[in-house]
């Protein structure tokens, strides 16, 4: 269910909010959250906002310099963002907020919050080496294009990477 973060609920700003925003901002790419003094270009230029209209990189980067962690790391917003960067392009303070949702995101994987997408994602590639199944009929497209057949991944490396990282144990464990 997509949650709307623009939702009328009173923001509180306590020790744990605050705490919230300087983990944040230890995190790379989300060190100049500071700096956004919300003029909206980065929403009035997302190519996701243009389309859902729940996903506000602008009321993203004002929740996170309000240190609303709850807001924030529930439902799907944040993993709408497609990282393309429009955001940070635009931006007259080079606030990058694409990065700032990838540094909250990495957040919500520590607290144990993943999106299903992103857990099915990754378990196809564990298994499969792809996020899905490349059979006759892809390949078949890539002869088409005078492309080579996709070459058959090395799926216990891959899973041995992902093991080796926590990664696949992170996304089991969610």
């Amino acid at each position: 269910m997509m949650t709307d973060l623009s939702e009328k609920e009173g923001i509180r700003i306590g020790k744990e909010n605050i705490e919230f925003r300087r983990l944040l901002m230890e995190t790379p790419g989300a060190e100049r959250i500071m700096l956004c003094y919300q003029c909206g270009v980065c929403t009035a230029d997302c190519p996701v906002a243009l389309r859902v209209k729940e996903f506000r990189p602008r009321r993203i980067a004002r929740l996170a310099v309000l240190g609303q962690k709850e807001r924030l790391l529930e439902g799907d917003t944040l993993w709408l963002c497609a990282g393309c960067y429009t955001c940070y392009e635009r931006c007259p303070e080079k606030v990058r907020v694409s990065e700032i949702i990838s540094a909250l995101r990495k957040l919500a994987l520590k607290e144990g919050i993943i999106h299903p997408t992103f857990k099915a994602l990754m378990k196809s590639i564990a298994e499969m080496g792809y996020i899905y199944e490349i059979g006759d009929f892809q390949n078949e497209m890539r002869e088409d294009e005078d492309l080579p057949q996709a070459p058959e991944p090395e799926v216990k490396e891959i899973e041995a990477i992902m093991r080796k990282t926590g990664f696949l144990d992170l996304v089991e464990g969610c």
